[in-house]
């Protein structure tokens, strides 16, 4: 079920009618910022029943309700069809592929709804969470900042490293130049898990391959048995914020 992303008057579902290259393309050439929108409860209710045909629960993951009406959206859906669960995931973009993929392993093994559900507040928990931006001007427009504010991204080449508690985008730190910044999120990564553990990983960039491959070789440099499980483009809505040259690093312990 796919948000939407506005340029003026045009509407572009996420994935769907626009993929990243050209959303990029045009986000560094507009004059304003697009927006986006939540899709609508009908939308649910319609993707809900057609699964609900053909399987006995349905699982509905979301992104942080705290950013985005979507888990009220799809709230209000999962009331007119019986046997659907929706989960707010308190984080966005490809960490909830992320914790698609463990619960997907989860029913792969066998499971229940209960033990869904616990991993879905574990994974709020305890997984990893930080992303490097090239600029906050985009999330400064977008008024997604949360308590990020107060970090000037733009002067003296600071990085800023933002994270997401409790569904909301807080400050990690701020450093200044790309290698203390990768540094930085080494150092995240490994206060975050065990040594010697073995670690899920999914990387997400807006247009910033070269990124990607550098945080790869830091995770590499550690003693952790890193599994990069998912990698890939940020969309279009989470996009419009992030801005171009965003990587986000996001983690799971097994």
């Amino acid at each position: 079920v796919p948000l939407n992303v506005h340029f003026g008057e045009e509407t572009y579902r996420d994935w769907v009618d626009m993929r990243p290259t050209e959303f990029y393309q045009r986000l560094v050439r507009a004059e304003r910022l697009p927006t986006t929108s939540q899709p609508s409860v009908g939308a649910f209710i319609e993707e809900y029943r057609r699964l609900r045909s053909q399987f006995e629960r349905v699982f509905s993951l979301h992104l942080s309700a705290k950013l985005s009406g979507t888990f009220e959206s799809a709230t209000l859906g999962q009331r007119e069809v019986p046997g659907v669960t929706v989960i707010d995931s308190e984080v966005a973009s490809m960490a909830v592929a992320l914790l698609a993929r463990q619960i997907l392993g989860l029913l792969d093994r066998g499971t229940t709804e209960s033990e869904i559900l616990g991993y879905a507040d574990r994974f709020r928990r305890e997984s990893g969470r930080l992303f490097l931006l090239g600029t906050l001007e985009y999330l400064q427009k977008g008024g997604r900042i949360g308590r990020a504010s107060g970090l000037a991204g733009s002067l003296l080449n600071i990085k800023p490293l933002l994270t997401f508690e409790d569904g909301i985008v807080h400050p990690y730190k701020k450093v200044r130049g790309e290698q203390r910044a990768l540094a930085a999120m080494k150092e995240y990564f490994l206060e975050k898990t065990r040594p010697g553990s073995t670690v899920s990983v999914a990387i997400a960039h807006g247009q910033a391959p070269e990124r990607v491959d550098a945080v790869i070789g830091l995770l590499a440099d550690t003693d952790r048995d890193v599994r990069v499980v998912l990698k890939g483009q940020v969309g279009a809505v989470i996009g419009t914020y992030a801005g171009p040259e965003a990587v986000a690093l996001f983690f799971v312990e097994e």
